[in-house]
């Protein structure tokens, strides 16, 4: 092996390394985003509120519709929790999940009285495309990290190519299930304003739209870093394959040009000693014997 070809395989390899350490960790945050409560926190102050509209501040530790608005709370992709300790009404709440926490409701109502609007509709289609793109990601990146391992066992660069083909859906995917969130997360902060759905911004009381501070928790933070790993995990595989494909190639080239030098030496013409020349044909003795013989 020359040494160009030496420093190909390296080169390989340390792609492969790199990828094969950032897989884990990309499983290991896009679970983690997945799975807790922290992709947007509602900080509410309720001393301010109080203050602001005390009318509305009393009527919120009784009304449940409105209490659920007027607290600090974490949402995710499956839950809606509220983790301070001014939560009386959590006590009177129904369908409370872990004595704290509220389930994200993912069905399309059923048609009753109440005229839902096609942007009440479309939010929830948005969160269903957020929590499917983001599971088909975490599935896709597993199926990456399979054919990686599978890479380490067989060093053939489709193996590479294949790896780094999943990590880039799986980065795409994931990419593509925050914009679905913000996407929903648009249409419930401006556009709904259906009447009695106080769950959402438009139809907060204007003590509560005041005093409530939301921006992105950890979860959110967690799912961009995910994606950001996963596609250069993908560009690491890829590198990785076409560094494998250029060694196998300056390995078959070595070898051909190593053929044709052992081809051209078999071909060229050499004289052959045997133990008795002189008795083969055209050999000066071997004609004078056939002369003596012949006489």
């Amino acid at each position: 092996m020359n040494s160009a070809t030496m420093g190909t395989s390296t080169c390989g390899t340390v792609m492969l390394v790199l990828a094969t350490i950032l897989g884990p960790i990309v499983v290991v945050f896009l679970s983690v985003s997945f799975a807790t409560d922290h992709w947007l926190k509602f900080e509410v102050d309720r001393k301010k509120y109080a203050t602001d509209d005390i009318t509305s501040h009393t009527k919120s530790k009784t009304d449940i519709a409105l209490a659920r608005i007027a607290h600090t709370r974490n949402r995710g992709i499956f839950r809606e929790c509220y983790p301070t300790n001014d939560t009386e009404f959590l006590a009177r709440a129904p369908n409370v999940v872990d004595s704290y926490c509220f389930n994200i409701q993912y069905d399309i109502p059923e048609k009753t009285n109440l005229d839902y609007s096609t942007d009440y509709i479309a939010r929830i289609h948005l969160m269903r495309c957020h929590l499917a793109f983001f599971i088909v990601a975490i599935v896709v990146f597993l199926l990456a990290y399979i054919f990686g391992l599978v890479l380490c066992c067989w060093r053939q660069s489709k193996w590479a190519y294949i790896a780094g083909l999943c990590a880039y859906i799986a980065a795409f995917s994931t990419a593509a299930a925050i914009a679905f969130f913000h996407g929903a997360e648009y249409l419930e902060r401006n556009k709904i304003n259906d009447a009695g759905q106080i769950y959402f911004y438009n139809q907060w009381p204007g003590a509560i739209q005041r005093n409530t501070e939301r921006y992105y928790g950890w979860s959110y933070a967690l799912g961009w870093t995910g994606m950001v790993l996963a596609a250069f995990t993908a560009t690491f595989y890829s590198l990785a394959g076409c560094y494998i494909g250029g060694e196998r190639y300056e390995d078959r080239e070595h070898l051909e040009k190593g053929r044709g030098r052992d081809y051209m030496d078999l071909s060229y013409p050499m004289a052959l000693d045997g133990p008795h020349p002189e008795h083969y044909y055209g050999h000066p003795r071997g004609r004078t014997n056939a002369r003596t013989l012949s006489v």
